[in-house]
């Protein structure tokens, strides 16, 4: 039997609006109690992966930003690998708007989400006005002082597709660009992935890569599946995930029908 998972949160273990369903819930609860290590890998920051951490009621690390920081079960940072001043310097010097007006820059820097000063109401009208934590608007000209875990820009598609090669031009492809979805677009240091953090994490609890499940459905993903001992992709995967994964690698169900709590069910549970 497998002795860890590390899942992704948003489009893998969490639904279409972002949440826990009840059943997920309470499965990754089973699992745990059969003292098999779970482990969160997400885009998100650390603010906002401990919402699902608290929801689940389970003392675990988190992994945050694609890899770039590991907090342990106390909240303390313990790992970190963030985006040099010079591949910041560089990103920051692109006309991003150039490509398209309504692109949208975030941040993650330590526990905050940065945008750039007067863009919250672009927020609001994307996510809502109940936000989970509120970003923190900060002018433009002085985003380089602060330490960037990564980069993200929402918008079009077809504009990121173009502002990508423009930021891999820019950095002498010194980044690592990957898509969570077809509209958010995230830039983060070269050495930063999910599953370098995994490997840190399962070291530190004696864990061997071999015997570990991972489930992803973005291209940030990508490390983390392929890496692990098992790796298993979501149905409602993006394309740029599937098309680096081999030809028979597992697809699951979506995220919208529980895919990754019936293959927990399946593999832990039913034995």
């Amino acid at each position: 039997m497998y002795k860890a998972v590390v899942t992704d949160l948003d489009g893998t273990l969490l639904n279409k609006e972002h949440e826990l369903s009840e059943f997920t819930k309470k499965t990754v609860r089973k699992v745990v109690e059969k003292g098999i290590k779970f482990y969160i890998a997400t885009g998100r920051n650390y603010k906002l992966a401990k919402i699902v951490k608290d929801e689940l009621g389970i003392n675990i690390p988190l992994i945050s930003s694609n890899g770039a920081r590991i907090n342990d079960e106390n909240g303390v940072v313990i790992y970190e690998d963030g985006l040099s001043q010079k591949e910041v310097d560089s990103i920051l010097s692109i006309d991003y708007k150039s490509f398209d007006k309504d692109i949208h820059l975030n941040i993650f820097s330590g526990d905050d989400w940065i945008i750039t000063e007067g863009t919250l109401q672009q927020v609001y009208k994307r996510d809502g006005d109940s936000l989970p934590i509120q970003p923190v608007e900060v002018p433009e000209n002085q985003l380089g002082n602060r330490k960037i875990l990564k980069f993200f820009f929402i918008g079009e598609h077809k504009h990121l597709v173009k502002l990508e090669k423009e930021i891999l031009k820019k950095t002498d492809n010194n980044v690592s660009v990957a898509f969570v979805d077809y509209g958010c677009m995230e830039i983060f240091s070269k050495t930063a992935n999910k599953a370098n953090a995994a490997k840190y994490l399962l070291e530190r609890d004696g864990i061997d890569i071999k015997d570990t499940v991972s489930f992803g459905d973005g291209e940030n993903d990508y490390e983390l599946l392929t890496v692990m001992g098992k790796g298993h992709a979501m149905g409602n995967a993006i394309d740029r995930l599937k098309n680096l994964l081999p030809k028979n690698f597992e697809i699951i169900g979506k995220n919208t029908e529980d895919g990754e709590a019936h293959k927990l069910m399946e593999l832990f549970l039913m034995k």
